[in-house]
């Protein structure tokens, strides 16, 4: 009797344990599997999710092999996927247990579940205080000079201000009262402009800037302006995606001259790059907004 009590104790500590183990694999799997196919469906090829769940699902499972119970899609833009236990050498959807079957217990399975879902950005922070003039915004479109200045740095856009400025006294800047180059912004809602107007980057967002270099971020365009100077606001339309790759601003340069027919030297400020179709995994958005080319994916309850 002491010994069945003892093992029973080991059974609790080892198999027990093994269970727990299995299902922080499973959960793992189920929440990899649902960010694959959101990111799939999200870039517009939702298509052998099936495939795409059970590869991630099993290389998630210590021994390779989980079963992917169920993979549903509650709505048009999420998706659910249940996993459960499965032996890799049986194929059975159940453990064995090592000790616990001198309680009766032979064998046991856990199951985890996880959904995520996508949709364009509504709101969130832009890690460059910066708002977008709809005439630069070119989906897909080649490599440009995106002047903070208006046409002299070779933007598309026009402007009848005597300083080529697409709003008198602005630059795109937003308001950044914290000074972090980091500015929670929504879509439909006026952003304030930045109370220091010049055409300069601002200091907080020298290492924020270099660190975006030949990477894509999340940037607001603004649908309308008013206000002139200190004054002055943008009515954010959305967020799209910008590769980022060079700029010019008084003392700091980056592939400035590198791009044949985009390059920004001398007076010219501004950011260098292109607007892309984008899937992102970033923290602090809600969705909801317009589409531009960029979208959300991330886990639910």
């Amino acid at each position: 009797m002491s010994l069945v009590a003892l093992l029973g104790f080991v059974a609790l500590a080892i198999d027990v344990g093994a269970l727990y183990a299995e299902r922080a694999q499973l959960q793992n799997g189920a929440d990899a599997a649902a960010l694959a196919v959101a990111q799939d469906c999200a870039d517009g090829s939702c298509t052998n999710t099936q495939q795409t769940a059970r590869t991630f699902v099993n290389v998630n499972a210590n021994d390779g092999a989980a079963n992917l119970a169920a993979l549903e899609f509650p709505t048009a833009t999420s998706v659910r996927a249940t996993v459960t236990t499965r032996e890799a050498g049986t194929g059975a959807g159940a453990l064995t247990m090592t000790f616990a079957s001198v309680l009766g217990i032979r064998e046991a399975g856990v199951a985890a579940e996880a959904a995520a879902a996508w949709g364009s950005p509504a709101r969130g922070p832009a890690i460059l205080p910066l708002a977008f003039a709809p005439c630069v915004f070119r989906l897909d479109g080649p490599i440009q000079v995106i002047s903070m200045h208006g046409d002299p740095g070779g933007t598309v856009c026009s402007s009848t201000s005597p300083s080529g400025q697409l709003l008198p006294g602005g630059f795109g800047w937003l308001e950044d009262p914290d000074r972090r180059c980091n500015v929670n912004v929504q879509a439909a809602a006026q952003a304030p402009m930045r109370s220091d107007t010049g055409v300069s980057l601002p200091a907080e967002c020298n290492a924020v800037l270099a660190s975006a270099a030949d990477e894509t971020v999340l940037l607001p365009v603004y649908e309308d302006k008013g206000g002139t100077g200190s004054g002055g606001w943008y009515r954010i339309r959305g967020w799209a995606a910008f590769e980022v790759l060079g700029w010019n601003f008084p003392g700091t340069s980056y592939n400035n001259t590198t791009y044949s027919g985009a390059q920004c030297r001398g007076s010219c400020k501004g950011l260098i790059g292109r607007f892309v179709r984008f899937v992102s995994l970033a923290d602090g958005f809600t969705t909801g907004g317009p589409d531009l080319g960029a979208s959300l994916v991330a886990l639910t309850d």
